[in-house]
């Protein structure tokens, strides 16, 4: 083993070849450090960082060019420098990280002015919450001056890192690609999370520090002590009603605060701009929060009501679709609570009792297939899916399929006579109809609700013919003429064109 390495570092001599005239680099002995160690330019050990703070900024810097800053202020020696030189040439906080509309995916069914007037909520809401967390790490002191304020004052002012590390972490959530809201300002949830980050050993930096992160702590945080003050911290799992303003108007405040910090980042009820207040203005909100292989709480599912029934249920995707494990939570409470659901589809999504139809259908087994309806969804096997929706279906030598009849919707419930259209089970038409060769009845891709009208946008090159009709609306016949003639085989009295 070789002892007491002489430390050492690099810098770069550029001279000028006497014999060719070129410009040329040499590596030079620097100086002496004064730790035992070999230093290169980049990271040094995560304990040799004066703070933890220090060390997760050097991780941070390293692995996001954005920041541009050199590898050598990376350093335990010279992080604090980098980020100081962050803050002078104003690197750190802006421009704000928007939703993009045409970033985002979106369920086939929601119109484009729904679409753009969600995210800009969202980037109304982004600003809002950024702009509260951004004046308070410049200027803490001009805030309500509490015992955790005037703590975190001093956080700040002794090391800059902890500045960079909490902004960073309040925006790593934010791309242009989603519709996340930045986790609500809390003093006090900041202040115990700093602390605790504090305490970790130098020793246990690396692995203690890369899982759970940072925000994920503070945001258990934020949720622990509002369950502690509910007296309801000690469960694994609770559902929490937070009264809406017309049944609780004096504790608005509270509540409106309550169902942000519950919120999943998913949701818009995250936002204070109005979305939160919006969903207790009628109707209670139910969530049920879990803790997670970490024991922090995770919240699972959302409900909002309206008029004394449950109108709309997440889970933490927001996609309309009730998570299939959470299923039998949902239908129990609702059952125990003696909750009604309403019923309705509109441009948005489906309502409370469509969800719940929606994810028993894609819980569906099939002991031929040895899969969900779920499963074959994400995994595009048309076949599967085809068979799950109830179709006749049969695999030709080439692969493709031919099925007996095709329309965009799906009966889930015979009792009651509801039915799904395809993208609201999140089936994607254009690949669905791409793998079918023949339809041996009609070929249906209208519906006198918009609603149920079929997404395609490309009409299937496989597709060779259709025994029955087809009928379409005067937009998809326009659309799609060529192929509709080419499948009925020129047939005109097999097209029906819908007003």
């Amino acid at each position: 083993m070789i002892q007491n390495i002489i430390n050492f570092g690099y810098s770069t001599n550029i001279y000028r070849n006497k014999n060719t005239g070129s410009i040329q680099q040499k590596p030079m002995l620097a100086r002496t450090l004064a730790k035992d160690t070999v230093c290169f330019t980049g990271m040094s050990q995560p304990s040799y960082y004066k703070t933890v703070f220090e060390y997760l900024s050097a991780e941070i810097l390293n692995k996001n060019k954005k920041y541009q800053i050199d590898g050598s202020l990376l350093s335990a020696n010279n992080i604090k420098t980098g980020i100081d030189r962050l803050f002078k040439l104003n690197r750190v906080y802006g421009p704000y990280i928007e939703s993009l509309t045409d970033k985002i995916k979106w369920k086939n069914y929601i119109p484009e002015d729904i679409r753009q007037y969600s995210v800009n909520k969202i980037n109304e809401a982004r600003v809002a919450r950024l702009h509260q967390w951004h004046s308070f790490l410049e200027a803490p002191e001009k805030f309500p001056q509490t015992e955790e304020t005037k703590k975190l004052t001093q956080y700040f002012h002794d090391d800059p890192s902890v500045k960079f590390l909490v902004w960073h972490s309040i925006n790593s959530e934010l791309k242009a690609t989603n519709r996340h809201i930045p986790v609500p300002f809390d003093p006090k949830a900041l202040l115990e999370t700093l602390v605790g980050f504090e305490k970790i050993d130098p020793k246990d930096r690396a692995v203690r520090c890369a899982s759970p992160s940072f925000l994920e702590i503070y945001t258990h945080r934020l949720r622990d002590n509002l369950l502690v003050d509910k007296g309801l911290s000690d469960n694994s799992a609770v559902w929490v009603k937070i009264p809406s303003i017309k049944n609780d108007p004096l504790h608005k405040p509270e509540n409106v605060h309550t169902l942000e910090i519950l919120s999943n980042k998913n949701w818009c009820t995250r936002s204070s701009v109005d979305k939160a207040e919006a969903a207790l203005e009628d109707g209670d909100f139910y969530i049920y929060l879990e803790r997670d292989k970490n024991r922090l709480w995770q919240p699972q599912i959302g409900m909002t009501t309206l008029k004394g029934k449950i109108d709309q249920i997440q889970g933490g995707e927001n996609n309309n679709i009730i998570p299939l494990n959470m299923l039998e939570k949902v239908k129990t409470f609702i059952k125990e609570k003696n909750l009604k659901c309403n019923s309705d589809i509109i441009p948005e999504g489906p309502k409370a009792l469509q969800q719940i139809l929606i994810s028993e259908k894609l819980s569906e087994h099939s002991d031929i297939l040895g899969k969900n309806f779920e499963k074959a969804i994400k995994e595009n096997d048309n076949f599967a899916i085809f068979k799950f929706l109830g179709k006749s279906v049969d695999r030709m030598p080439d692969d493709t399929l031919v099925i007996d009849s095709y329309k965009p919707s799906c009966l889930v419930n015979a009792k009651s006579g509801i039915s799904i259209p395809y993208s609201m089970l999140g089936i994607n038409e254009d690949a669905l109809l791409g793998s079918v060769s023949k339809i041996s009845g009609d070929l249906t891709l209208c519906h006198k609700n918009p609603l149920f009208a079929s997404s395609l946008k490309v009409f299937p090159q496989s597709l060779k013919s259709v025994s029955g009709r087809v009928v379409c609306t005067q937009e998809q016949f326009s659309k799609f003429k060529e192929d509709i003639l080419r499948v009925v085989n020129n047939d005109t009295s097999r097209i029906i064109v819908r007003q």
